[in-house]
C-alpha cells in the first residue's frame, strides 16, 4: 500500500522585528510575519523569547493585520502600543 502526502501550497512569508518588550520576567522579540493573500497582504505577530528558549516557546498570533503592501502591514504593526502587545502575548500562553 502506498500513501502520498498532499503538500500545502507554499506561501512566501517574510518577518520583520518591530520591537522588544519585557513580559513574564524575560525579554521578547516581537516580529510581524507577512504574506500575500487575495490581492493584498496579511500579517500576524510572533513573539520569540530571548535568552531562555528552553523555558518559553515561540508564540504565534492569528492573522490580524492586513494592507495593500508588506510595508503597510508592518506600519500597522508599529502603531500598536506596547501594552496591547503584552496583552496579546499573554493571551497566547
Amino acid at each position: 500500500m502506498r500513501f502520498e502526502l498532499a503538500e500545502e501550497e507554499a506561501i512566501a512569508r517574510s518577518a520583520a522585528t518591530i520591537c522588544r518588550i519585557a513580559a513574564e520576567g524575560i525579554h521578547w522579540r516581537v516580529l510581524v510575519e507577512t504574506w500575500e493573500e487575495g490581492g493584498g497582504y496579511r500579517g500576524r505577530f510572533i513573539f520569540e523569547p530571548e535568552g531562555v528558549g528552553q523555558f518559553f516557546e515561540v508564540r504565534q498570533g492569528p492573522p490580524m493585520l492586513h494592507g495593500r503592501s508588506r510595508e503597510e502591514v508592518v506600519a500597522a504593526a508599529h502603531e500598536l502600543p506596547e501594552q496591547r502587545l503584552r496583552v496579546l502575548l499573554h493571551s497566547l500562553a
